[in-house]
């Protein structure tokens, strides 16, 4: 295998398999999937996969600490397939948009949780 082709795989390995190479791993559970290091919905405020804490400067934030839910190979293929179907056809700044768009995110999340509670 030539050398870009083991980069390239590397990483695809790093984002999408368990990123044992990671030193907050595992951040969830071993054997988690990291494709989503930083969860797209979040905050979700999904009652189960989180809840509200109180930060160190005692504003009240929603902390996600226990869901496991995104890390979960089923569910983070789910949410990457919608993502890819929404964003199919667009540049690179167009799928970035949907990052910003809440009302899609949470549309996304809810079709996944229906499939994958």
């Amino acid at each position: 295998m030539i050398d870009l082709a083991k980069k390239h795989f590397e990483k695809i390995v790093k984002l999408c398999g368990a990123n044992r190479d990671c030193k907050y791993y595992p951040c969830h559970f071993d054997n988690q999937v990291c494709l989503w290091c930083f969860c797209p919905f979040y905050p979700c405020y999904e009652e189960g996969l989180g809840e509200f804490i109180t930060g160190k400067d005692g504003n009240k934030i929603w902390s996600c600490m226990k869901c496991s839910w995104i890390h979960r190979p089923d569910v983070a293929c789910e949410v990457l397939r919608e993502i890819l179907e929404v964003t199919r056809d667009k540049n690179i700044t167009e799928v970035l948009n949907v990052f910003e768009n809440r009302e899609l995110l949470m549309e996304i999340m809810k079709r996944v949780r229906e499939k994958f509670p």
